[in-house]
């Protein structure tokens, strides 16, 4: 059941401002409706609930001005911030879009006051936390009338409510492996707070296992719900987008048999199927025939109302050479690039594009750098949609945590089923007698690559991520400070400042040890 269409509409995208839930003195955090309908007043159908919906997901996605979630900065955050992927300053791209996580050169709170990660997640939830109010409240004209409309709203706000919960968490708290969770988390609040209470809302932070908790409640009251569509629905969340995401927490927490069992599910009743290898590279474009096969959640843009300018992830991604303009921000590692390239019958090497341009060939060659999974519509990377959540990753969360449980038929089962459908090279291959470990990683690098999962997978492991150890093994790198060269999760800098700004008009907010003002 398609509910509403064209989601991302500009018109749409400012209806519902955040709640506020941290320092409660930013003007993104103000609760009324930008259209000006008093906060009591502005939800009071099922039709301004899905106005309402609407806005929510122009929240994750962004614009020009809020490029701090899935619209650009979270995919380098997972992508940059680790070993697969790096900014193009070798090239002599000098912007501060990719260069920020991938040198890592910040010691202060103050640095992440424009560059963190925080305003849109609770953008998010702000959002999330009116719509559920406003479908809980019994107050909409229509609630009889109009119950399963009303209830699919609020269990699509639940999940997205839940994953901007979830990536806050594994920015700013410790790896939920490496303590249980005992560690702090963000501050969150499942209430709608008034703009009467805004100067006084002074929220402290839970644990990273208070924060988890939350993500649980949400994710399985939306899967338990029965509202949430089974069928396929891109650009919207369904039974499977949310069950996709419970998944990805679950293998955060080390939960491998909940992991599985979700992951299976998923896996055996979703209408959702891999790409094959003659479909791998075409299926990335919105406008092929087989893009949705495997593609659980995206990002959806409609027209030059929708994009998220030039500001957005695809363009970050794209280099700008005479094809098709881009921004030429992020690259592929030499390291990255070497390892996809071992094995020349991998299909995977052709989603990445040699240079066009005379001084990126300077540096990388003709070797493949270049990130495509957002490709250029009509010479434009802005209208591509921006895959979030896709069935290769559940095959390999299936993978992982069967094989952690000791059951290594079952890991090569879905391993091999990435592998099939990706090389035509059958020595690559695994059996329950030969699959490891690093190599269900190392599959797991190449098929998430430049999707914003590398990093959070090396700290949920504790594994530490090597940029390069000497100037021999330098590859494409710029010079890097020693501690940004190589470092797992017990460096300080491997979680984020929360933004000074935050923590000055909220006192009860403690800054993550290791950072000074």
């Amino acid at each position: 059941m398609k509910v509403f269409k064209f989601i991302y509409k500009a018109t749409l995208c400012a209806t519902l401002s955040a709640t506020a839930l941290t320092s409660c003195v930013n003007n993104w955090l103000d609760l009324e409706p930008a259209d000006g309908v008093e906060e009591n007043a502005g939800i009071t159908n099922s039709d301004n609930l899905g106005t309402a919906v609407a806005g929510l997901y122009a929240g994750v996605k962004g614009n020009n001005s809020l490029i701090d979630y899935y619209g650009a900065r979270m995919f380098l955050y997972g992508d940059v911030h680790a070993d697969d992927m790096q900014s193009n300053e070798m090239a002599g791209t000098n912007s501060n879009r990719a260069t920020f996580y991938y040198t890592m050169e910040y010691t202060t709170g103050t640095s992440f006051s424009s560059n963190a990660i925080w305003q849109s997640p609770y953008i998010v939830i702000g959002r999330a936390n009116r719509i559920i109010a406003a479908a809980d409240g019994g107050q909409l004209a229509d609630k009889d009338d109009a119950a399963a409309t009303i209830a699919n709203y609020k269990s699509q706000a639940l999940v997205l409510r839940a994953m901007a919960l979830f990536d806050l968490a594994r920015v700013y708290g410790k790896p939920y492996t490496e303590d249980s969770g005992a560690s702090l988390g963000v501050p969150f609040t499942k209430d709608v707070v008034s703009a009467a209470d805004i100067a006084t809302c002074q929220l402290p932070r839970l644990t990273v296992k208070e924060n988890y908790d939350q993500v649980l409640s949400d994710l399985n009251a939306a899967i338990s719900s029965n509202a949430l569509t089974e069928d396929k629905d891109q650009g919207y969340i369904n039974l499977w987008a949310a069950k996709a995401l419970l998944s990805r927490v679950y293998i955060t927490m080390g939960e491998w048999q909940k992991a599985l069992e979700v992951s299976e599910d998923i896996i055996k009743n979703s209408p959702y199927q891999l790409w094959t290898k003659d479909q791998y590279v075409a299926a990335w474009s919105k406008s092929n025939a087989a893009h949705e096969n495997e593609m659980i959640f995206e990002i959806k843009i409609n027209d030059n109302n929708d994009w998220t300018d030039r500001v957005g992830i695809a363009y970050l991604y794209s280099e700008n050479c005479d094809s098709h303009v881009g921004y030429s921000d992020a690259v592929a590692t030499k390291s990255f690039v070497d390892m996809l390239s071992s094995d020349p019958k991998d299909v995977r090497n052709n989603v990445f594009l040699a240079s066009e341009n005379e001084d990126d060939k300077a540096v990388y060659g003709d070797n493949k750098v270049w990130l495509n999974k957002m490709p250029a519509v009509n010479g434009d990377p802005r209208y591509s949609n921006v895959p979030m959540m896709r069935l290769s990753e559940v095959y390999l969360t299936a993978a992982e945590c069967a094989f952690n449980l000791g059951d290594k038929a079952t890991a090569a089962k879905y391993l091999n089923a990435i592998i099939e459908n990706r090389t035509s090279d059958e020595t690559k291959v695994v059996t329950a007698d030969n699959i490891t470990k690093d190599r269900i990683y190392i599959e797991r690098r190449k098929e998430l690559v430049g999707e914003g999962q590398r990093y959070f997978d090396c700290l949920r492991r504790g594994e530490k991520i090597v940029r390069y150890t000497s100037e021999a093994d330098q590859g494409w790198h710029q010079i890097l400070n020693p501690e940004e060269m190589s470092f797992d999760r017990d460096y300080y800098k491997a979680i984020s400042a929360i933004p000074q700004s935050e923590i000055n008009a909220n006192p009860n907010i403690k800054q993550n040890e290791g950072y000074g003002e």
